[in-house]
């Protein structure tokens, strides 16, 4: 149904279907017809084999057309697009860092400090007025389509609903690339997810430089796969050019070898004449009769109503016997 090789099938292990000619044959006690039988066998499983190689070609041949083609060209500027978006975030990563020197006059030390969010076109300096206008936003999208609601750290944001997930609400982060991720109901936990996602980006390079490695090596591997003939080709030739010469020795094609329905008559010619003068009088004695006769011939019912006993009746006008009730 599928159209995919090899076939998935499954047949009754004794049901052997057999030609009137490869019956004939069998009859004869010809050895040849068992070896065509297993060779038929043999041949038609390399078939599949043979059949399933080409179509794993056809396939090679479509993705080394296209499919690679068109995956390394998307890994390709997304890596691109990527790269661009480190060097956004690097730029702006510097509004996350505050120093403060020790009031002893010792080491100083850093921490984070919020950089600024603009929701719905009010720009907050703080974090908790931040986060909780970008919660309040998410309770009012109700549907897939995606919602502006602001920008953080020179990256758009948007919100969608999704109703199937366990976080109902997905933020895309635009930059050159989208990023997508949850956000829950825990507003400042909503910032650490940001976060955090702008700071795996070098993470997501390297995963997609690794997905762009393998496509490429794989690309290589299907063009040598494709330079390989099928390996069991001079065996299926082999067992084909036998099975033409067991069917030309066993005439398949034809009576199978073995004329049946028109043997030579082996009778002298004496034998024919005897046989043939036996026949005419058989067909003499038994001449077919006409309706006339047949209608004053008496029954089977008056012949035996009127036998009596090897005597002449009134009705046939003959003597009964033993054949006329016959």
């Amino acid at each position: 149904m599928s159209s995919k090789s090899p076939v998935r099938s499954c047949e009754d292990v004794d049901e052997t279907a057999l030609s009137y000619a490869e019956i004939k044959a069998l009859c004869a006690g010809n050895p040849l017809i068992a070896e065509k039988m297993n060779l038929d066998v043999e041949a038609a499983k390399l078939r599949m084999l043979k059949a399933d190689h080409q179509s794993q070609h056809y396939r090679l041949e479509d993705e080394l057309l296209r499919g690679y083609p068109e995956k390394i060209i998307f890994f390709k500027e997304r890596i691109a697009g990527m790269e661009k978006d480190i060097i956004l975030y690097n730029s702006q990563s510097e509004k996350l860092t505050a120093v403060q020197e020790s009031m002893t006059g010792g080491a100083a030390s850093a921490s984070l400090k919020f950089p600024g969010m603009t929701v719905n076109g009010v720009e907050y300096k703080d974090k908790e007025p931040a986060a909780k206008a970008l919660l309040e936003t998410c309770k009012k999208v109700k549907d897939r389509t995606e919602t502006p609601v602001g920008e953080y750290m020179g990256f758009k944001m948007s919100i969608q609903f999704e109703a199937t997930s366990v976080y109902q609400f997905k933020l895309h982060l635009r930059g050159n690339m989208t990023y997508q991720l949850d956000l829950g109901t825990d507003a400042f936990g909503n910032i650490t997810r940001i976060n955090n996602t702008l700071a795996d980006l070098p993470k997501r390079l390297e995963s997609a430089q690794s997905q762009l490695d393998g496509i490429l090596s794989q690309q290589e591997a299907a063009k040598q796969e494709l330079e390989k003939p099928f390996a069991q080709e001079s065996e299926l030739a082999e067992k084909e050019a036998r099975l033409a010469l067991l069917n030309a020795d066993l005439n398949i094609d034809g009576d199978g070898g073995f004329d049946v329905m028109n043997d030579t008559d082996s009778r002298t010619e004496n034998a024919v004449e005897i046989d043939a003068e036996t026949d005419s009088e058989y067909e003499s004695d038994y001449e077919p009769q006409t309706v006339s006769e047949k209608s004053t011939k008496p029954s089977i019912l008056e012949r035996i109503e009127n036998f009596d006993g090897g005597k002449y009746n009134s009705v046939s006008g003959r003597k009964s016997s033993e054949r006329d009730i016959s």
